[in-house]
């Protein structure tokens, strides 16, 4: 219970006077005739495919994959070995640092992939992730984020690189890790500090919430670089597939249950992910072109560092047009987010930047910047700088973080004692989203972090301009624990010599590598239930605990892995229930048919010789293949059969062994 229940009556009443006000908000929402662009907010496309059906239909107009080789080019991987059996495969930015007056290849994002020391990809795993452009928050800034509605930065961040800034951004071995402590501290904020007096709850609401955008502004961070990285198939870079599973486990860490999702799924989030982004890109790009053809702005397209899909900017050309005429356009303002500017007594004596920029083959003309939009808005495209209005969207951040915190932290509302209230704002926040409002925070985040760094990094846009726009995109920051990104670039490079340092001879990245080796030995096998209540015992003794096997044996560790990727492929061949063969090589199915066969046999583990025979059988009812059948048919014999032998007591094996087959395998001891 939490709360002063003198107050109760008045949270009612409050919370029943929100209800009634968004019932009325809803009731008084304009028919879908009256804003033919409404049902945007809902994060429908629909409605753009009614407004242009002949311009939607030509796809190819669209720069969603007119950079695929600037991108190869500006972004590589770098390849460090680890040891004889691992590397440190590091994505760079070509050419995107100048802030010493000479150019240099930043270095973004690092990963550690354990290869066995062999030429098989199969077997191959990515353990760790580091993102190199972050700073650790220093002491004065982690005291800042406990303050209860401050919201200016705490400084520019650590200016030095310690050890400590070696520690991964993401286990990828373990993601139920970041899971348990989140929900750890979920709970001891609501068992322990909310009960408290005032200023307690206060100020660990604010500390926790800062603490989560930070983490969230990270992993976003990370995910853009990642999702135009290089893919290839040999050891220079990391594999699509590779590629979709650390995306999607980043992606995954933003939800509540995200660490608990198996590696296939992980590995379908990131691909679905890409094509999603995509979509989302496409709808509001083709929106702010028609928004601004219709009000007779200019639409350009904006390129931050080798990306050209993710932004665009729109002009206003200065005297050589005229105000569009013709029904009401408060509506499209509104979507637009920004004032109407053939109104803006400002912009007839304007005495800011004028550009003269050439858009088609008609001449030059003489424009003024309004607005910059990010395209990656789930709903509508979202304005991150207004050049009229440079507190617009501070004063946005500041209100709906206020709101939170007065209600969470000062009156202590609870979503469970006082649903009414939370009901009623949400739906407030609903009929303001189908109004054209951006009101998903979290979603605005992911917007400001990958456009302050992508900003950051660009070597093309006039050095002016793009000092004007990091001038009006630092004022979106309000979290104290946010550091510059000029700072963030320049620690990049301090924390890759480390990396660097630590992969050699005498590092600690080999041992690490062993260290995870053993804990996948340990955990193979075992059930989602019994890897979370682990979990939980490693968040309770503070990472002391991590269950790891006695001996890391690689021999033991590949042949785990290999029957994991069998598995999953398999697994992907039978999904459809279709017979396989007609969309897959049934040479390939038949050899990891055989291959499963072989290894199976020496694993201890009951659900991974359940899901192997499971699958097998799967695969044979499917299969109208005979031959293909006849191998799964072997296949399931030789495991049944070993099976029997492993539940055979010691003194009648003997006396079995005499008639077992030629293809049988002696069981193994247990680990």
């Amino acid at each position: 219970m939490t709360g002063n229940t003198r107050y109760r009556p008045a949270r009612r009443r409050l919370g029943s006077a929100i209800l009634a006000m968004g019932v009325t908000s809803w009731w008084l929402m304009p028919a879908a005739g009256q804003y033919p662009t409404a049902s945007i907010g809902a994060g429908e496309a629909s409605a753009v495919q009614e407004s242009a059906p002949s311009e939607m239909a030509n796809i190819d107009d669209l720069p969603l994959t007119r950079l695929a080789s600037s991108q190869s080019s500006l972004y590589y991987w770098n390849s460090i070995p680890v040891g004889d059996s691992a590397q440190l495969l590091t994505l760079f930015c070509r050419a995107c640092n100048v802030f010493q007056g000479t150019e240099r290849d930043v270095p973004l994002v690092s990963v550690l992939r354990d290869t066995l020391g062999d030429e098989a990809k199969e077997n191959d795993r990515v353990t760790y992730i580091w993102l190199l452009t972050y700073a650790h928050p220093r002491l004065e800034q982690r005291i800042l984020s406990a303050i209860p509605f401050f919201y200016w930065l705490g400084g520019r961040g650590a200016g030095t690189v310690s050890a400590h800034d070696t520690k991964p951004l993401m286990d990828l071995s373990a993601p139920e890790y970041p899971m348990t402590v989140q929900t750890g501290r979920g709970l001891l904020q609501r068992t322990a500090f909310d009960p408290m007096m005032t200023p307690v709850r206060a100020s660990t609401q604010a500390y926790g919430g800062n603490s989560q955008d930070e983490e969230r502004l990270h992993l976003e961070e990370a995910i853009s670089y990642l999702r135009q990285a290089p893919v290839s198939t040999d050891a220079s870079a990391l594999t699509q597939a590779q590629l979709d599973t650390v995306v999607g486990r980043l992606e995954l860490r933003r939800t509540m249950l995200g660490g608990l999702v198996n590696e296939k799924k992980a590995t379908s989030v990131g691909m679905q992910a890409g094509f999603e982004q995509e979509r989302i890109r496409s709808r509001n790009w083709e929106l702010l072109r028609q928004w601004a053809e219709k009000t007779g702005l200019i639409f350009e397209p904006m390129s931050l560092a080798g990306n050209q899909s993710q932004y665009a900017i729109l002009w206003f050309p200065q005297k050589e047009s005229i105000e569009p005429r013709g029904s009401s356009m408060q509506s499209t303002w509104k979507l637009l987010g920004i004032r109407n500017p053939w109104t803006d007594e400002g912009l007839k004596h304007w005495e800011g930047p004028v550009y003269e920029r050439s858009f088609d083959e008609n001449g030059s003309l003489k424009v003024i910047p309004l607005a910059v939009y990010s395209l990656n808005y789930p709903k509508l495209p979202l304005v991150l700088i207004d050049f009229r209005e440079k507190l617009s969207g501070r004063r946005r951040e500041m209100r709906q973080r206020s709101i939170g915190e007065l209600t969470a932290g000062v009156f202590g509302l609870s979503h469970f004692a006082n649903w009414y209230f939370y009901m009623g704002f949400d739906l407030h926040r609903f009929v303001a989203a189908r109004r054209g409002k951006a009101v998903d925070k979290a979603s605005r985040l992911d917007c400001y972090s990958e456009f302050r760094m992508e900003l950051a990094l660009d070597q093309s846009i006039d050095p002016a301009f793009k000092k004007g726009m990091e001038q009006r995109i630092r004022q979106l920051g309000v979290n104290p624990l946010e550091a510059a990104p000029q700072r963030e670039i320049q620690n990049a490079f301090a924390r890759y010599q480390l990396l660097e340092s630590e992969a050699g001879e005498s590092g600690r990245l080999m041992a690490q590598v062993n260290h995870e080796r053993r804990f996948e030995l340990a955990s193979f096998g075992q059930s989602e239930k019994t890897k979370l209540a682990k979990s939980m015992l490693h968040v309770a003794t503070l990472g002391l605990y991590k269950e790891q096997a006695k001996h890391g044996d690689i021999s033991i560790v590949d042949r785990d892995r290999r029957i994991a990727y069998q598995l999953y492929y398999l697994d992907s061949v039978v999904q459809a229930g279709t017979p396989p063969e007609i969309a897959y090589d049934s040479q390939r199915i038949k050899s990891s048919v055989g291959e499963l066969s072989s290894l199976i046999p020496a694993v201890s583990s009951d659900s991974v010789r359940s899901h192997a025979e499971a699958t097998l059988e799967h695969l044979k009812s499917v299969s109208k293949d005979e031959e293909l059948q006849a191998e799964c048919t072997t296949a399931l014999a030789v495991l049944k059969q070993n099976d029997a032998l492993r539940k055979t007591k010691p003194a009648e094996v003997a006396a079995l062994s005499h008639v077992m087959p030629v293809g049988a395998v002696s069981p193994n001891r247990e680990r």
